[in-house]
Formats: structure tokens, C-alpha cells, sequence
């Protein structure tokens, strides 16, 4: 079934940081309700995910105000983890002959599509149970690095944005194993979506375009 078919309604989004202590959270739920908010979005390794004890005082609100929970975020370094680039640093992204850690990771390379695979069948595993269907994950780059990719002799023939694609498809091929109606949020530079040379696969969705 076509992905407009599905959505029923347009989602009003609140982004939840995992950062942001339980107090300020429920304010900040308080007001996105009070403008019509219909729709918590945790991060993948949130306390809600990864603990049962602490997520049913929100699966109790959302259920008394019907709203929505999606997954993700600024969650892209989740299927890369930094701490794995002291022993596997050709992971990660190339900058002048030199692999750095911080924003992004060598999308180009085998090894790691194999961990994104890995690591996103994980995050879905563990977040599927407690998503509203038709169920919306999102994989967004570093904020203000939407541009900072590998600069490694394999990556240089894609683009910034092309080595994103590349990275979300790999997750969106787990997903579709998991539930074929789910989607996968992504932001695409302001670039046409046919103007990439690697296509975003059929259960990606622009930002903003839902």
C-alpha cells in the first residue's frame, strides 16, 4: 500500500533529545499538546527504548492523548559508534590522507554497510514493540556537518549527499524485513532526489514531505 495511503494523518512532530532530563520532558510534551502536537520522536538509544521501567509513564501518555511514537534523530552515528574507531578506523571517514572520528563515517566501505546492517537490525529489534504503525525511523546526519563526509579515494566519486543514500539504504533494507510499511525519514540537501546518483530506496522519505 502506497505510503500517502497509509498516513491517515499529518504528524505534528516533537523531537525528544536524550539529553533532556524527565522534568523538562514532560513540559516540553505539556506545550507541543497545547499546539497540537500529535507525535513524540525518541532517540534510538533513548531510556524509552532501552528501558521498560522508564517508558511507561510515556506509552500511558500516549495512549490517553493518541499520539504517535516514532524513532531516530540525529541518530546516524548510532550505526557507526564512535568508540569503535581506536581499532577500526578504516570505518570511519577520510580527511586529507588521515580517518577522523567525528561526523560521519567511510560509507563506501564494506565493512561498514556490514555494521550499519548490523547495528540497525539492533536499533529495530529493540524499537519496533513500541512505534506507532504506520511506523516512522529516522537516520539524520550531524546537525550543521550535513556536508562532512569521506574524502577516501572510494568515496570522492559520491557526493556528500550520495554517500548519505548510500548509508540510510542499508538501513532502509533492514527495515523492510522488520515491517515493509515502515519508513525511513532523510533530509536530501536540497537536492532533488533524481538529480543523485544513488537512488533513495523506495521506503525513504524526504523530511518534511510526509
Amino acid at each position: 500500500m502506497p505510503y500517502n495511503k497509509i498516513m491517515k494523518q499529518a504528524r505534528k512532530r516533537l523531537f525528544i533529545s536524550k539529553k533532556t532530563g524527565a522534568r523538562e520532558r514532560f513540559k516540553l510534551i505539556k506545550l507541543a499538546l497545547e499546539n497540537e502536537c500529535n507525535t513524540l520522536v525518541f532517540s534510538l538509544n533513548d531510556p524509552f527504548f532501552t528501558s521498560k521501567n522508564r517508558n511507561q509513564k510515556y506509552i500511558k501518555l500516549a495512549v490517553t492523548y493518541a499520539l504517535n511514537i516514532e524513532a531516530g534523530g540525529r541518530d546516524l552515528s548510532l550505526l557507526v559508534p564512535r568508540s569503535m574507531f581506536l581499532f577500526n578506523r578504516d570505518l570511519f571517514r577520510m580527511v586529507h590522507g588521515r580517518r577522523k572520528a567525528s561526523h560521519h563515517f567511510c560509507a563506501t566501505n564494506p565493512k561498514t554497510t556490514n555494521l550499519i546492517a548490523e547495528r540497525a537490525y539492533k536499533l529495530f529489534d529493540r524499537a519496533m514493540q513500541y512505534t506507532t504503525a504506520p511506523r516512522i525511523f529516522h537516520f539524520l546526519p550531524d546537525e550543521k556537518h550535513e556536508d562532512t563526509w569521506c574524502q577516501c579515494p572510494a568515496c570522492r566519486a559520491f557526493r556528500p549527499v550520495e554517500q548519505y543514500i548510500i548509508s540510510v539504504n542499508t538501513a532502509a533494507d533492514v527495515l523492510a524485513k522488520f515491517d515493509r510499511d515502515a519508513r525511513i525519514m532523510y533530509i536530501d540537501f536540497d537536492l532533488e532526489p533524481e538529480a543523485a546518483r544513488v537512488k533513495p530506496r523506495g521506503n525513504l522519505v524526504i523530511s518534511g514531505k510526509d
